[in-house]
């Protein structure tokens, strides 16, 4: 039976697929002629798209060139027209240094003339500047284009370097083997040329190929090289009769696999003598119990399949079928129970797949299946016929009745299919869904797509239905010091959705989409009325606690927060600076006013500010001065960056020296090991927070005293 995700499964997948998303991908931009009230709102786009994004604001010529030098850019954001720079300025100086930076270019509006003019000056892509939905699309799908060229500039790098080993290693063995094109030898190692009577391989070189095989196996050998070519084999393995440079003859076992030498396809050979012939049906190939292609010999199949679709013309499908019930029959009745189970399956599988097809087992209780057909609606009809035959079978061991229960993932084998673990994840995960369900079936895997508007809708409404019944909590992840001396301990509180079986769902990026003010503002007093029952009763309990709350850009125009929150302080007596207001500074720069403003009332209060996201963009310090924080929260890129390079940045020695001398308390964020740490601490970075230290949690009970 095939099974349909639901809207709200997939909704709720959608949500808990953020929790395993913690760190985000960095972006690098640079904006040329955009102010930063025009860039601002960008950087908050792409931010709750699940970007780390760094943005530079650029004038002049002479910025752009010093900034090029500077780092690799993932893409340029530019504005229409500019007094002091002209946009074809920058398009030629990406042309003269050979930079690969896709250019969007930002209009007032929309029509031919604007996008011919635009694609005319080289523009990856031209969007009308209202149009956010839009340009959020034309970054992903051009970060996406430059992700896969860098790959493939990477890829090409190492095939050469493989080349040159392999040309290396065909030198030293003691294997017969050359290289041939169509017809002739292009190459052939030392080996190679003493097996067929010569002393010199370069003397070997033009020849033609049937000059290595006798007369009468001429048309046999031509015959084989065909059906290679033909079949779009990766390896071909048969016996002829091989002829010295003397005419004499021998018995060769000759093996053909495709490969390329100097950036060229080509036919690799490998001559044995012998009269055996080697066969693949060796034992060590198959899985015992079942007879069954292994895990190994299966995956080298799947990726010589991978490499025939690659031409196009040579779509198949990969079943992965898991057994859903084979350890509770492990622990029920024994390893000579499921042996013979799986051994009956492998009954079922003969009887119902053709022989063509490629059968074998992965796991103990998984087995894949290379259905040779490229139409969706036969593979779907094959593995639905095949789960029927599974779950109506009993299989009888000593008396017993077992039956046993599995779901099956298809996933479609084209030209643009990934590697083979990522393939067979795709059918597991179709799978794993069916399983989940406690249910036998079939699904078809399909890639996430982008929510659709009516998915929009159903989403707000899931989040509207979510705050009318209260499905939120708190959590709590410690802030720990690192350089930083404090008698109190600080806490970011972290809201989290539940779902109707009260499970934690991560709502920041399905917040991001709907951009709903009314529900922003909603949920903000929620955390904060929250946050501050919680500290009531932590300090009631004598602890020294200073927590974080996060509020958005649409609280701050809130005009009965600051009421609300004083009615709060006085209402709990809780000291005012042991809550900390976190405000993104991509947010204070396409919004500076609110941001001062709500800042100011806040220190009415006495309560503390921190400005999150530090340094994303090149007015981080204007706007520090403006808001006047006393904590600064690093952006996560930076501690990422610092997690892959091999030494310490010099800019951010020097940010960080430099908020120091300010009298800052830095944080940095997204800490998750010890080689971030030690360079956070030799930067002199305040606190830290991150997995590695604790992951978020219902109770405030780090133990601060082993950290410090």
């Amino acid at each position: 039976m095939k099974e349909a995700i639901t809207t709200s499964d997939a909704l709720l997948q959608r949500l808990s697929n953020q929790r395993r998303q913690r760190l985000r991908k960095n972006v690098y931009i640079l904006f040329l002629g955009l102010r930063a009230e025009e860039s601002g709102p960008i950087i908050s786009l792409l931010r709750g798209a699940r970007f780390a994004p760094r943005g530079r604001q650029l004038n002049t010529e002479s910025e752009f060139s010093e900034a090029l030098s500077e780092r690799s850019w993932d893409v340029i954001i530019c504005a229409s027209e500019h007094e002091d720079f002209a946009i074809k300025q920058a398009m030629h100086h990406l042309k003269r240094l050979d930079k690969d930076i896709p250019v969007i270019q930002l209009v007032p509006h929309a029509n031919s003339h604007i996008l011919l003019q635009g694609f005319k000056a080289n523009m990856q892509a031209v969007v009308p500047v209202e149009e956010k939905e839009l340009l959020l699309a034309t970054i992903r799908r051009e970060l996406e284009h430059l992700e896969n060229r860098r790959r493939m500039r990477q890829a090409e790098s190492l095939l050469t370097e493989a080349e040159k080993r392999g040309h290396l290693l065909m030198e030293c063995s003691t294997l017969a083997i050359a290289y041939f094109d169509a017809e002739r030898l292009l190459l052939a190692n030392n080996a190679f040329a003493m097996l067929f009577g010569y002393d010199d391989a370069e003397k070997l070189e033009g020849k033609s190929i049937d000059q290595f095989v006798t007369q009468q196996d001429t048309n046999e050998l031509y015959e084989q090289v065909r059906h290679f070519a033909e079949k779009n084999l990766t390896e071909l393995i048969f016996q002829l009769t091989g002829r010295r440079a003397d005419d004499s003859n021998f018995k060769a076992q000759i093996e053909l696999k495709e490969t390329r030498i100097n950036r060229k396809s080509c036919v690799q050979v490998i001559v044995r003598p012998g009269n055996q012939h080697q066969t693949k049906n060796s034992f060590t190939e198959h899985d015992p119990i079942t007879g069954l292609y292994n895990s190994e010999l299966l995956q080298r199949r799947l990726d010589a399949t991978i490499q025939a679709a690659l031409p196009g013309g040579n779509d198949c499908h990969l079943f992965y079928l898991s057994l859903n019930n084979f350890t509770q029959i492990r622990s029920e009745y024994g390893n000579d129970s499921c042996d013979h189970i799986v051994r009956d399956l492998t009954d079922i599988l003969k009887a119902q797949i053709n022989p063509v097809h490629t059968k074998g087992r992965l796991s103990d209780d998984c087995f894949a299946v290379i259905f040779q057909d490229p139409r969706p609606e036969m593979a779907v009809s094959v593995a639905e016929d095949l789960c029927k035959a599974i779950t109506k079978h009993t299989s009888t061991v000593n008396s017993l009745h077992i039956n046993i229960t599995c779901s099956i993932g298809i996933t479609t084998i084209t030209d643009t299919s990934p590697g083979t673990p990522e393939l067979i994840a795709r059918a597991k995960t179709a799978a794993d869904t069916v399983r989940s369900k406690h249910k036998d079936g079939v699904l078809f895997y399909t890639p996430d797509s982008p929510p659709s508007e009516q998915a929009d809708s159903e989403a707000l409404q899931s989040l509207r239905s979510a705050i009318e019944q209260q499905q939120f909590k708190l959590l709590f992840q410690p802030i720990v010091p690192l350089s930083y001396n404090s008698t109190i301990n600080h806490y970011e509180a972290l809201l989290r959705l539940l779902d109707a079986n009260r499970k934690e769902l991560l709502p920041s990026l399905f917040l991001e989409t709907m951009e709903s003010a009314e529900l922003g503002v909603i949920m903000d007093r929620w955390v904060i009325l929250d946050s501050i029952r919680h500290l009531h009763d932590e300090l009631k309990k004598s602890c020294k606690h200073r927590l974080f709350i996060s509020v958005t850009k649409q609280t701050w125009r809130d005009p009965d927060i600051l009421s609300l929150l004083s009615e709060q302080l006085r209402k709990f007596r809780i000291p005012a600076d042991h809550l900390v207001f976190q405000i993104s500074e991509s947010d204070c720069a396409s919004n500076l006013a609110d941001a001062r403003a709500f800042a100011e009332g806040l220190k009415k209060l006495h309560c503390l500010i921190c400005i999150k996201h530090y340094g994303c963009s090149n007015n981080a310090n204007h706007i520090l001065r403006k808001i006047g924080a006393d904590y600064v929260k690093l952006d996560g890129s930076f501690v990422q960056e610092l997690g892959s390079a091999h030494a310490l940045d010099v800019s951010f020695e020097e940010m960080a020296e430099e908020l120091k001398s300010q009298g800052k308390i830095t944080i940095a964020p997204l800490v998750e090991d010890t080689k971030v740490m030690s360079r956070l601490w030799k930067s002199g970075i305040g606190l830290i927070q991150g997995y590695y230290l604790q992951p978020p949690r219902e109770k405030m009970d780090y133990d601060f005293f082993d950290n410090q």
